[in-house]
């Protein structure tokens, strides 16, 4: 016959309370619910410690961790690309503009400059004195009233026989150029017995017209060759030998 064992003093524990003889048991249905199911072997628990729910699109977790700083997560939104400023462009285009400005009118200008001229080319003299420049022009322009018949390596030589106008340079650049009038036979001029003033073709009716080209000879310097004329002065030029009959128009 078995003895019971003695009575607990103060009465019989509560329901739920461990017993002398170990902890009641677990109920595992709760725990369960609670917890959820054990997690596999090598597999990562929920996130944010909530069994059965999914994170948001695109907020998925990456198997290889999140993604670097400054970079953009899967699916993201694009990255937008910085806005590119104008400004240097335009401090490099301004100047460049500027200079090619400037090697253009310094082109146009030596171009027009006698410095480059060359015996036959046509000259536009405004003014026979120090200080005027004569600009190259085309020979069947107006305004191109000397004709180049020689030039000289130096501002002091002198021309050859004839009746020559002169520009003179002198300096780093120095040269002579003998110049003869761009006229032809029956050409009317103003101004040719002045005595600076530049050489101006105007027609024969032209009350400033003091002078017309009766006859022109070339290949020859010779002012006998205007005595069957009504010419009242003569030029001649040796190089290249040329003849102007000339008839003042003022007398």
């Amino acid at each position: 016959m078995s003895v019971p064992p003695p009575p607990v003093p103060g009465g019989q524990p509560p329901v739920g309370q461990p017993g002398s003889y170990g902890p009641p048991p677990v109920d595992q249905s709760a725990a369960y619910a609670q917890q959820g199911p054990p997690a596999q072997a090598g597999q990562q628990p929920p996130p944010n410690g909530q069994p059965g729910q999914q994170p948001p699109y695109g907020q998925q977790p990456s198997p290889y961790g999140p993604p670097p700083v400054g970079q953009p997560a899967p699916f993201g939104p694009p990255p937008v690309a910085p806005k590119k400023s104008k400004l240097r462009w335009l401090r490099i285009v301004i100047p460049v503009l500027v200079l090619i400005v400037a090697v253009v009118v310094g082109f146009v200008q030596s171009a027009k400059s006698p410095d480059s001229s060359a015996v036959g080319d046509c000259l536009s003299v405004s003014e026979f004195k120090q200080g005027v420049e004569p600009k190259k022009a085309d020979c069947g322009d107006p305004s191109a009233n000397v004709t180049i018949a020689a030039k000289l390596d130096s501002g002091t030589g002198s021309c050859p026989d004839g009746d020559y106008d002169e520009f003179s340079v002198t300096g780093s650049k120095s040269y002579k150029l003998c110049l003869i009038v761009n006229a032809k036979e029956g050409d009317c001029l103003a101004n040719f017995f002045s005595q600076t003033a530049g050489y101006q073709k105007v027609p024969c009716t032209d009350p400033k017209a003091d002078a017309q080209i009766v006859k022109a000879i070339t290949g020859t310097s010779n002012k006998d060759l205007c005595q069957d004329t009504d010419a009242t002065n003569a030029a001649t030029y040796s190089q290249p030998p040329t003849t102007f009959c000339i008839k003042d128009k003022t007398q």
